[in-house]
């Protein structure tokens, strides 16, 4: 919980699939988890009562505990409902089924899931990126990465190792936002060289003052592990406005 949300585009250099800073987040776990939750829940009425402010102190609780599980978004919500209930009754003490008994069975069963949803966020991205790439005034580079200037900016671009000052906001191609700088009000600085590489070749074709949106594939991102909100091979859209090179 302490790692924040520039965890989900900032990497280290050791495992592609655990980049993470351990620095100041480009995505903040308190606010930008928050959001993400409310847009993945969009449209699903709320059941649980909450009528004290405990109650929803608690319900807060759950809810940065949910937002790190997105794994568990491959499940239906009968399914997520389920296995709710394991967590509460392990928890209590009072399981109904012996665990050891049907742990293989569990693990072949979320992994159908996974795939499945893993095919479909693929499909779903490789049509995004062909509309992006479909759009006036965009290109497509070598490596499958979407850029579209938004608005010119003037000065020298960025390097692959300059420090930058951006706002931004980051989406499935569902058009699900899961953070956004813009949203909390507060631009965020980040070396290029510890971000995903899709934000590291962009950044490299905008100038200060400039805007763009960057159509940015899986593999460019988190592949096909994901992260936090983000599923597994994702196709990302950012919109990023770059305010300086420092």
């Amino acid at each position: 919980m302490a790692v924040a949300t520039l965890a989900l585009l900032v990497l280290s250099h050791a495992n592609p699939m655990s980049r993470l800073a351990a620095g100041r987040s480009l995505l903040r776990v308190a606010t930008s988890r928050a959001s993400a939750t409310r847009s993945f829940t969009h449209g699903i009425k709320a059941s649980t009562p909450l009528p004290t402010e405990d109650s929803k102190a608690l319900y807060a609780l759950g809810a940065n505990i949910g937002s790190q599980l997105g794994d568990l978004k491959c499940l239906e919500p009968a399914e997520l409902d389920t296995v709710l209930g394991g967590v509460k009754e392990a928890l209590l003490n009072n399981l109904q089924v012996d665990v050891g008994k049907y742990a293989q069975a569990a693990a072949t069963l979320f992994t159908a899931k996974q795939q499945a949803g893993a095919a479909k966020m693929a499909a779903a991205g490789a049509e995004a990126l062909v509309a992006a790439a479909a759009e006036s005034g965009a290109t497509k580079s070598i490596t499958g990465l979407i850029y579209k200037e938004v608005v010119s900016g003037s000065g020298a671009s960025p390097s692959a190792t300059s420090t930058v000052r951006v706002h931004y906001e980051g989406r499935l191609v569902d058009g699900t936002v899961f953070d956004s700088s813009i949203a909390r009000g507060e631009p965020i600085e980040f070396g290029l060289d510890r971000v995903i590489r899709g934000w590291t070749e962009g950044l490299q074709m905008m100038k200060p003052g400039g805007k763009a949106k960057l159509t940015i594939p899986s593999d460019l991102a988190y592949g096909d592990g994901g992260q936090g909100p983000i599923p597994a091979k994702a196709t990302l859209i950012f919109d990023v406005e770059l305010l300086a090179v420092l």
